[in-house]
């Protein structure tokens, strides 16, 4: 799933008027095609990530590759 989603470097725009400035983050159209349940649409029909809900995802990946890591590792002992 994490490899499905970027993360991206903006600008917000002024249609909005809550955030200004350069930013990081995700684009909610793209995780909501691997993730809809951690994306919501406000009353304006904007939508937007609940990124807290990425962490136990992130938090599984890492655990995931890592064991990867180990696994590659025992082989090139035995090497």
């Amino acid at each position: 799933k994490v490899k499905q989603i970027s993360g991206y470097e903006f600008d917000w725009n002024n249609k909005q008027d809550i955030y200004e400035g350069h930013d990081i983050g995700v684009i909610a159209q793209e995780v909501e095609k691997v993730m809809p349940e951690i994306v919501r649409t406000n009353g304006n029909g904007f939508k937007g990530v609940k990124y807290e809900k990425l962490v136990p995802l992130l938090i599984e990946s890492i655990k995931d590759q890592q064991q990867q890591i180990d696994e590659l590792k025992k082989k090139l002992e035995e090497l």
